[in-house]
Parts: structure tokens; C-alpha cells; sequence
């Protein structure tokens, strides 16, 4: 369908454009920054040339497709490691748009960005915001990736089995909303961090409480696999499930070489 809108010329730019970045949003969560960025670009340049409006609230508009191009393009560049992306945030925080979506995704992507250059604690401001802004506007979605954000730059900045705790959590939430693209994320964060910790590979909020990271083998005494295993397993069948119901080439950006650190993005 995206692919319908841009080939379309009878379509309003301002809808192009937002095509171009969510067609580029889809190919960067399946690790493809270098293709997403030309999509990016071209979103970019179909809200430039679209006949001006008033701008909405709801970020439907032209100048929100533009934002959302310039926050793309910069995480684009965190994926490729390309050092623009800074200025691409300061440029999109720039244009002032009075859409919440526009700027819990300039959070995130700050946040991420902070992540990249080995900083996390930076991070953690933005991340805050767009949680609180994505709290505000009521959206299950941007809620749950908010969560998901803040919580990866908590484990990086201060890992705790609170932050374990939360990053199960968030990937039941996200299974129970049906957002399965954060679900797998959540779940790597959650082996990760349990790697890191040592200690309990989950806390006691966790449904599975009874097990333990002293046992670093994949199974447990018992037979059964541990933890961090269970995660890992768990995100392995969402992927796979993603994976069937991607286009061809989205299927086949799987194998395309990324940055180690760009394999958990979830912009």
C-alpha cells in the first residue's frame, strides 16, 4: 500500500511524504538504515514542496511528514554511523511542530543517540519526556515504546533488576497490544541485561520467578530452559513471525550488514 502511495501521482504530497517515512520506518526496524534513508530523503522533499497548511496537532500535515523525514534521516545516520544525526535532531526540534507524535519520536531518537556515543545517562532525560508526552496523548503504541526506550537506556545507564522487571514487562505489554515488532526487543534487552546482572535472571514481578542466572547453561537443572533462554527463544518465534509477514525485501534486509549496536533499534 505504501509503495501504491508513492508511485501514485494523484496522491497529495503531504500524504507521499508520509508514506516515504513510514515505508522507511519499516525497513530500519528490519535493520535496513541504508535503505531506509533514500525513502527518508524523499519524504523529506515531498513535504518541502507541498502546498502550505495550517499545521495539526494530530501530525497529519505536511511540515509534521517533514519532521518526521529529519528524525528518520538521523536515525538513519546513528544505524550507519554517520555523524549528522545530532544535527538532523536539532534541525527537526527546530521547526517547532505543535504534534506530540513528532516529539516523543525526537526522544527517542535522542535517546538512542546518547546509546550510540556511549553516553546513556544522557538519554535519559529525553526518553523521560517522551514517555510523559506519549502518557498525555493516551496512545497504546507510543507508550509502550516509550517504556521500551527509557527502559534500554535505564539498563545501560544503571542496570538493576528493577529495570529487568520492567523490560519483561513491557514485552507482555506489548504481546497483549499486539505490538510484537517491540515485543522482541524488549525480550533481548531483558536476556542482556540478565547476562549483565549475574544474579536472578528475573525479579519477582516476573512470571517466572523461580528462575535463576546461577545456572548460566541453557537449561536449567530441571531440563527446562532458563531465563534468559526462554527470552531469547520467545524473541527468535516473534522474528520469525515478522518475518513472514514482510514484503520480499523487508525478508531479505534480515542478512543486510548493520552496526552490532543497531540490531535492538526500534525506531
Amino acid at each position: 500500500m505504501l509503495q501504491g502511495l508513492l508511485a501514485d501521482p494523484r496522491v497529495p504530497g503531504a500524504v507521499a511524504a508520509h508514506a516515504a517515512v513510514t515505508l522507511a520506518a519499516h525497513r530500519r526496524q528490519r535493520g535496513g538504515h541504508a535503505l531506509a534513508r533514500p525513502l527518508d530523503g524523499r519524504g523529506l522533499r515531498l513535504a518541502a514542496a507541498a502546498p502550505a497548511a495550517p499545521r495539526c496537532p494530530d501530525g497529519t500535515d505536511a511540515a509534521a511528514a517533514g519532521v518526521d523525514a529529519l528524525v528518520g534521516l538521523a536515525a538513519d545516520a546513528l544505524g550507519l554511523g554517520d555523524p549528522v544525526a545530532g544535527r538532523l535532531l536539532d534541525a527537526a526540534e527546530a521547526v517547532g511542530h505543535p504534534s506530540w507524535r513528532t516529539a516523543v519520536r525526537i526522544g527517542w531518537v535522542r535517546a538512542e543517540a546518547a546509546l550510540y556515543a556511549g553516553v546513556a545517562a544522557r538519554g535519559l532525560e529525553p526518553a523521560e519526556r517522551a514517555l510523559e508526552r506519549a502518557r498525555e496523548a493516551g496512545s497504546v503504541r507510543h507508550v509502550v515504546k516509550s517504556r521500551l526506550v527509557l527502559a534500554v537506556v535505564r539498563a545501560v545507564a544503571h542496570p538493576d533488576g528493577a529495570v529487568l522487571g520492567e523490560l519483561d514487562a513491557i514485552a507482555e505489554a506489548a504481546d497483549g497490544a499486539g505490538l510484537f515488532p517491540l515485543s522482541g526487543p524488549a525480550r533481548l534487552a531483558a536476556a542482556d541485561l540478565a547476562d549483565t546482572l549475574g544474579g536472578p535472571t528475573v525479579t519477582g514481578s516476573s512470571p517466572n520467578a523461580n528462575d535463576r542466572a546461577g545456572d548460566r547453561s541453557p537449561e536449567a537443572a530441571n531440563g527446562r530452559p532458563n531465563g534468559t533462554a526462554r527470552r531469547r527463544h520467545a524473541a527468535a518465534r516473534t522474528a520469525s513471525v515478522l518475518y513472514q509477514l514482510s514484503d520480499p525485501l523487508g525478508r531479505g534486509l534480515t542478512g543486510e550488514p548493520v552496526r552490532a549496536s543497531a540490531r535492538t533499534s526500534v525506531m
